[in-house]
């Protein structure tokens, strides 16, 4: 049985909460992280929850998620609507799990270390240092497929050691990008367009976990991936079917 999504707080009316991506958590240069984003508005509608991009998320400025018990939510910026989400069930077959040290020696053969398209990411940047980003560099362990370890620092967590939302859909975002990339070659940059979500279980800061990454398949300028998150008894705690749109 998924767990609830933390700060869900559904009423029986329409409800408006403040929200903002610090530029900390950028994806592509001057927008937020797509996984992030979605996090930040799926947790204020239950399990499973599909989120769309429609604009890039602005970053350090002042929006709105607007909920409704319906299972609907909004995030609207200067009276324009950046994303949409409605509680959705999750479609998605995941691979088993790899161990722990097997995602680790993966992170070595990283595509991105020879080339970034957005290499200040919060998620998987190589600029990024350790604790100033989540380091997620997914390498490849099959034919389309991805994996990296994963250790939540404190920074995922707020006044408990439960890992937010937030973080958890930005770790299942840029690992689908990384498998596409490993599947089909795809060159220059692209951005996620929408992302379906359940989580499973609890993450918790200072634990371990493996994080994987497949391809699904490719129609013109849209691909189609999956991506989950395992703890180290192969379970999976959150898993993400997502869709990418090349750009440029």
């Amino acid at each position: 049985m998924p767990y609830t999504n933390a700060g869900n707080d559904l009423e029986n009316e329409t409800t408006t909460h403040a929200a903002r991506v610090a530029s900390h958590f950028c994806g592509p240069p001057g927008s937020g992280n797509g996984g992030y984003t979605v996090g930040m508005i799926g947790k204020h509608l239950e399990n499973d929850v599909e989120v769309t991009l429609k604009r890039p998320v602005p970053v350090d400025e002042t929006m709105q998620v607007v909920a409704d018990p319906a299972g609907m939510a909004t995030l609207l910026h200067a009276g324009s609507e950046i994303a949409s989400a409605r509680v959705v069930a999750l479609d998605l077959d995941t691979p088993e799990a790899i161990t722990f040290a097997e995602a680790a020696a993966a992170r070595a053969s990283y595509p991105g270390h020879q080339a970034h398209p957005f290499p200040n990411c919060y998620v998987c940047g190589t600029n990024r240092r350790c604790g100033d980003g989540m380091r997620l560099f997914t390498g490849v362990v099959d034919d389309g497929v991805v994996a990296s370890s994963w250790v939540p620092s404190a920074e995922a967590v707020r006044n408990e050691p439960i890992v937010r939302p937030e973080i958890i859909c930005a770790a299942l975002d840029c690992p689908g990008a990384w498998a596409l990339i490993a599947r089909y070659g795809i060159e220059g940059p692209f951005v996620l367009g929408r992302m379906t979500y359940r989580l499973e279980r609890p993450l918790y800061a200072g634990e371990r976990y493996v994080v994987m990454g497949w391809s699904l398949g490719r129609e013109g300028r849209k691909s189609f991936c999956g991506t989950a998150i395992y703890d180290t008894n192969g379970s999976i705690c959150a898993a993400a079917g997502a869709t990418w749109f090349q750009i440029g």
